[in-house]
């Protein structure tokens, strides 16, 4: 894999890593969003701006917003976070490396 396709990767993976630190608990506790969103929000990797203004009205966010170009959502049906991607990809550059 060349370098741009292994970052997309590294930043999925570190996202899904976030993800899991409350997907790995009971689920009662990771379908507790406002408990999950005060966590996620001390995460170097969370832009807790952006996720707040995106929210609006909807207190706690269910959409997570990271630095990178992917994010978290809590999936209501299924009671886990999982991962989302809100920042373009730029296909020329899979060919670049």
């Amino acid at each position: 894999m060349g370098k741009y396709l292994d970052d997309l990767w590294n930043d999925l993976e570190k996202t899904w890593d976030l993800a899991m630190e409350i997907n790995d608990l009971p689920e009662a506790d990771r379908s507790d969003v406002a408990a999950a969103w005060e966590k996620f929000k001390g995460s170097d990797l969370v832009d807790a701006a952006r996720t707040e203004t995106e929210s609006g009205e909807t207190k706690p966010p269910v959409k997570v917003f990271c630095t990178n170009i992917y994010g978290i959502q809590y999936n209501s049906e299924t009671k886990y976070w999982i991962p989302f991607r809100h920042g373009d990809i730029d296909l020329a550059k899979f060919t670049e490396d």
